[in-house]
């Protein structure tokens, strides 16, 4: 097991810990009816906000491995290096409109090809790691996406009660079942997302063939 593998374990292992606490603590607690319904409402936001952490701290650990490698523009995958591009020089639709700032962009292209390539570690989670984006995060990285019969359901939904909870609408009941239903959704997409980074090292699947 190599550094970066035992991190992403252990990153696992204490967000699959708190997901245990978060669902037992409205059994376990000497709480009435109305505060149970609460804190299970609330647990939503808690699961959501382990799976976004992680989502970014992944993705910053297996940038942090790529860039040991200290590699030149050619060498890096294609998906990868437009990702960092755009991420550090990308022109908003305004900007896009005057030309000294194209002109500034393909300065700052023609720059960057010229040191070793160091990817900035600004995870685009859009604060709503649904199914899309995780697969749209995935590609970046030039690895595999999740497969929609197995989690974009499952994904979708735990967003959907999550943003309907933080915007303060209460419109969806949340029970104990649904609480189980989303801790498995989280951990089996970080099972899911640390097995494609895991191989993406391995087979290298940053570099450009």
């Amino acid at each position: 097991m190599n550094g970066l593998e035992q991190e992403l374990l252990q990153e696992v292992d204490w967000r699959t810990n708190e997901l245990s606490i978060i669902r037992t603590i409205p059994i376990l607690c000497n709480c009435n009816d109305k505060q149970k319904e609460i804190l299970e409402k609330y647990s939503v936001v808690a699961i959501y906000s382990i799976w976004e952490g992680f989502v970014t701290q992944s993705f910053t650990l297996y940038i942090r491995e790529i860039n040991n490698f200290k590699l030149s523009y050619e060498k890096i995958n294609l998906n990868i290096l437009t990702y960092d591009i755009f991420i550090k020089y990308g022109l908003t639709e305004e900007q896009i409109k005057h030309f000294e700032h194209k002109c500034k962009f393909v300065n700052n292209i023609f720059e960057y090809s010229k040191l070793p390539v160091m990817i900035s570690s600004n995870i685009p989670t859009e604060s709503n790691v649904n199914f899309k984006v995780i697969n749209k995060i995935l590609k970046h990285f030039h690895l595999e996406e999740l497969p929609a019969n197995d989690f974009e359901r499952r994904l979708n939904k735990l967003l959907k009660y999550r943003n309907n909870i933080a915007h303060g609408e209460f419109s969806l009941p949340v029970t104990k079942e649904i609480i189980q239903d989303f801790n498995s959704t989280v951990i089996d997409s970080m099972h899911e997302v640390t097995i494609r980074i895991i191989e993406g090292v391995i087979n290298k699947k940053y570099l450009r063939f």
